[in-house]
């Protein structure tokens, strides 16, 4: 049995395709019924009539991970565990969330695994537990203590250390950092914050650059990992590497929206973010820019991609794939929505 947790967010879901198309059981843990009910709009999306027997395969289980009891009867029965399952902001208010739900969640995943005898166990960390920036990051950039990194980084860097304390007392486990992960989701998750930005229309745009990767392909990459026994690793999966002008220039482009045009200066960005953040902690919402993200959005981050490439023979998904499929994805989903 190959346990999913974070079933029903945007890698999660992937995994689980991925699993399902290889005929592999799966036990998924949820929270959301309504979520789950948009992965199954996704099973429909990619598999079609064969979408019922490939659901068929899942035993879903609702569950709180930070319920140790419920989080032992999740792991007892399963040879391995894809831990996808993650707090994403880059909120300063979110801080002790993120160290509650990633960190701790996953010491708990990690005991738990090697108590009941579990096989392999795939971690998904992150790019930002990764140190460095130019001129090209790699699995060995060493974090450098002192530097400004985000609380959702550190983290997961801590998630990490987790998983090579597990390393060490004998869990087979292999470690995946993918970059900014794009793909079809719910609506109101956060990997879809940069296509609704663009679709309201943005005119600004900043200097930085990062990567992005195909939820497919991360999803691929962990499977393959698993099934090929690769364990005490960690491997960056970065796909298309460009400017953020570039990138919202492609999300305009496919929404038929104006590519943003005017250069926004750093400062500038960093006083509108903190005037924002200052406001989603009065009003209580999480959506926008934060400090965090505006001063990652102006950094250059490049990544040397040789070591999954030369693993698995990896090829990431094109910029226009990714984004094509997210819009179709998420169309389908518009259209096949629950009454």
């Amino acid at each position: 049995m190959n346990l999913v947790t974070g079933a029903t967010g945007l890698l999660g879901s992937h995994v689980l395709i991925e699993l399902t198309k290889r005929k592999l059981p799966v036990r998924a843990a949820y929270r959301s019924l309504q979520k789950k009910e948009v992965v199954k709009q996704l099973f429909f999306y990619y598999f079609n009539e064969q979408a019922e027997d490939k659901w068929a395969l899942i035993e879903w289980v609702k569950v709180d991970l930070q319920d140790i009891d419920g989080l032992k009867e999740l792991v007892k029965g399963c040879r391995f565990v894809y831990h996808c399952a993650a707090l994403v902001s880059f909120f300063k208010a979110d801080f002790e969330s993120c160290i509650r739900l990633n960190r701790y969640v996953t010491a708990n995943l990690v005991d738990l695994s090697n108590h009941y005898g579990v096989e392999h166990f795939c971690h998904v960390s992150s790019t930002a537990a990764i140190g460095g920036k130019e001129p090209l990051i790699n699995e060995k950039s060493k974090w450098q203590e002192g530097a400004k990194h985000s609380g959702y980084g550190i983290s997961k860097l801590m998630a990490e250390k987790e998983v090579w304390r597990g390393i060490e007392e004998g869990l087979k486990a292999v470690i995946v950092n993918p970059c900014v992960i794009l793909g079809p989701a719910a609506p109101g998750s956060p990997s879809l914050q940069m296509l609704e930005t663009a679709r309201k229309g943005i005119k600004f745009y900043t200097s930085g650059a990062n990567a992005v990767v195909d939820a497919r392909d991360v999803a691929w990459v962990m499977v393959e990992l698993v099934e090929k026994d690769i364990y005490s690793k960690r491997f960056l999966v970065v796909g298309p590497q460009q400017s953020f002008s570039a990138l919202f220039s492609a999300f305009a482009e496919s929404l038929g929206k104006k590519p943003p045009h005017i250069k926004a200066p750093k400062s500038l960005t960093l006083l509108f973010a903190a005037f924002h953040e200052l406001w989603c902690h009065i009003s209580g919402k999480r959506e926008g820019l934060t400090i965090e993200t505006a001063r990652s959005s102006h950094d250059v981050l490049r990544y040397d991609c040789n070591k999954i490439q030369k693993e698995l023979s990896f090829n990431h998904t094109p910029l226009n794939d990714i984004i094509n499929n997210m819009l179709g994805g998420l169309a389908y989903i518009k259209q096949n929505k629950p009454s």
